[in-house]
């Protein structure tokens, strides 16, 4: 079975507040897809990319707002995604940034492909949503890039705008709500969704960036990348789930069912069909991550079991003892 990817349910912050405002009613919008309120409570869980989409293309049909993903986007806070877009946020420079926004973007959002190249004078961030055809795409495709205009302003300034905005959807009735949000050409029909700038603006420097938090924010990303392997979508996500949670103690399935948007039966249905079981990838997720806490010797022991979930070192020690037959000390010191 192959499982659809994922995005942070940090992306739907403020949406019940947006559908409201818009006289829409957001019970019957998350309805068609089989969510409630409460799926949308846990903003570090996960939904599929395909139903974020929908519920953005239902609430445009059902607040009569054909613009509801650009005027979502628009005032969306880019801080409620959390560590990802912090250490794009905190990038020394923009290129640094752009960078950053590739080799992550798939801790926040799986469906998203983002690439950066060059034509001329020209530089292109574009980004491409696999598994959303383009038709069902609009709403979400309108919110994405309203959002990485406004991650772009808190970085060189507000009045910042780009040379011109690219959509893959064929063009709306009327384009005047996108000129306004962008303040630049808007085309639609292009080959990829994309933000266009001068070759040179990639150059710039990051006045407000946090050098000390952006390197802590970095190895945060890179151990959830390194612990986080590529495979099935649910499986991945499940693994992020997990991750979040066993750092507040022993993650229980309802807690990470309601983080990927599925109920309890359904997700233990769902990994059996990929010979797992809950008990056993959480303790093979808390292995990876103790392998990666115990290459740093700038973590305790105490911090580590504290990380893990367990309220005691000894209970720590005893489970990595069981998944490598030597204990967290010895293990250190051989450098393995």
């Amino acid at each position: 079975m192959r499982s659809r990817p994922t995005i942070s349910l940090a992306a739907a912050a403020g949406l019940i507040d947006t559908i409201k405002s818009a006289e829409g009613d957001p019970d019957q919008i998350l309805r068609t897809v089989g969510l409630d309120r409460a799926d949308l409570s846990r903003p570090d869980g996960f939904m599929p990319c395909a139903d974020f989409a929908r519920i953005l293309e239902e609430a445009a049909r059902a607040t009569g707002d054909e613009c509801f993903g650009l005027h979502f986007g628009e005032h969306y806070q880019p801080k409620n995604i959390g560590p990802f877009i912090y250490v794009v946020l905190n990038s020394p420079t923009i290129a640094a940034a752009l960078d950053n926004s590739i080799r992550y973007m798939r801790v926040h959002n799986a469906a998203a492909e983002v690439t950066i190249t060059t034509e001329g004078p020209r530089t292109f961030l574009r980004q491409t949503l696999i598994d959303v055809p383009v038709e069902r795409a609009r709403q979400q495709s309108e919110y994405g890039m309203a959002v990485a205009l406004n991650t772009i302003r808190m970085m060189v300034g507000s009045r910042w705008v780009p040379m011109e905005v690219q959509f893959a959807h064929q063009p709306p009735r009327q384009t005047s709500e996108h000129l306004r949000v962008f303040g630049a050409p808007v085309s639609f029909a292009a080959p990829t969704n994309a933000l266009v700038f001068d070759r040179d603006f990639v150059d710039r420097q990051v006045p407000s960036a946090d050098e000390r938090l952006y390197p802590i924010m970095r190895r945060y990303l890179e151990q959830v990348l390194q612990e986080m392997p590529r495979e099935d979508g649910l499986v991945a996500s499940v693994r992020r789930a997990v991750g979040e949670i066993m750092r507040e103690g022993d993650p229980k399935l309802a807690d990470v069912a309601r983080k990927v948007a599925q109920s309890p039966r359904t997700l233990q249905r769902h990994l059996k069909e990929h010979g797992l079981d809950f008990k056993g990838l959480v303790d093979d997720t808390r292995r990876r991550f103790s392998l990666n806490y115990l290459k740093d010797p700038q973590h305790t022991l105490t911090e580590i079991a504290y990380l893990l979930g367990y309220s005691e070192v000894s209970a720590f020690n005893r489970a990595f003892k069981r998944w490598t037959g030597s204990t967290p000390v010895s293990y250190r010191r051989s450098g393995s």
